[in-house]
């Protein structure tokens, strides 16, 4: 079956909440039941669902840019409060690039993305021009601000996350989201072209075994500044935990770990150590 190309339902700024909590499979079939009330799943969860909650959702990839010295990674490690992620993001392999900016300050995570051919990423991330490039003054102003940063920065390809998404969104507020992600895999980004290496993926299994005895789905809530009463109901009905869970900062140690580096070497060595 050729897979579908998905263009996203477009919104190109953001100003949210996001919280993130680790929970087990049984957990998430009792927060997916007590979500039925104010939720729906989105358009683009799995249509056919099989008997296991494993095979829900649809593919997401995400390519992380980063500076040679990965600084927006080491901000994140340092937990400084005000931090800086770029990343390209597709749903197929024939999907649009989503080249998405998430700021955060303090608690609030303030997201533009703008979406172009994935083929014009690398002219649009150096301030080029962009071929069929997107219409409009707010796509033209996300476009223009994410070549700024990543040339300020230097930054390119670093690592790609992906993993399947089951989505929820919420039939009673403006905007609100309930997200259950699994089967997390990274392998170093080699290049432009969003097409990681078949074989090379590091599997968060891994990760997960030296912490956890159980393999856990990475439940995410997404809202504007101020959670609706029936997701703190949620919280504190499942006593939820909040976790500083990153996939693209463990990503990046899990591929250090399975390389065999014992220090951070910085961008430009991990792509070395694929390579040998």
């Amino acid at each position: 079956m050729p897979a579908r190309k998905i263009v996203p339902n477009y919104q190109t700024k953001f100003e949210r909440l996001e919280l993130k909590y680790l929970v087990n499979e049984q957990e998430a079939n009792f927060i997916r039941r007590d979500i039925q009330k104010y939720c729906k799943p989105d358009r683009y969860n799995a249509q056919n669902r099989s008997h296991s909650n494993a095979d829900y959702g649809y593919p997401i990839s995400s390519c992380y840019l980063d500076s040679p010295g990965m600084a927006f990674h080491k901000a994140k490690e340092r937990g400084d409060p005000n931090r800086i992620k770029l990343r390209i993001r597709t749903y197929s392999p024939t999907s649009l690039a989503s080249l998405e900016i998430k700021r955060r300050a303090s608690s609030i995570i303030y997201k533009t993305r703008v979406a172009i051919d994935r083929q014009q990423t690398e002219n649009a991330a150096r301030g080029l021009p962009v071929i069929g490039g997107p219409g409009g003054v707010d796509s033209l102003s996300v476009l223009s601000d994410f070549a700024l940063v990543a040339g300020k920065s230097g930054a390119e390809p670093a690592l790609t996350v992906q993993y399947d998404r089951e989505a929820f969104e919420s039939t009673v507020d403006r905007y609100a989201r309930v997200t259950f992600d699994r089967k997390i895999r990274v392998q170093v980004a080699r290049d432009w072209m969003l097409t990681p290496k078949k074989g090379a993926w590091n599997n968060f299994n891994d990760y997960w075994a030296t912490q956890r005895s159980d393999t856990p789905v990475v439940l995410e809530l997404k809202c504007e500044t101020t959670p609706p009463l029936w997701m703190v109901d949620l919280i504190q009905r499942h006593q939820l935990a909040l976790s500083s869970f990153s996939k693209y900062s463990i990503g990046v140690a899990l591929c250090q770990q399975n390389y065999g580096l014992g220090n951070f070497l910085g961008r430009r060595s991990l792509k070395a150590m694929e390579k040998q």
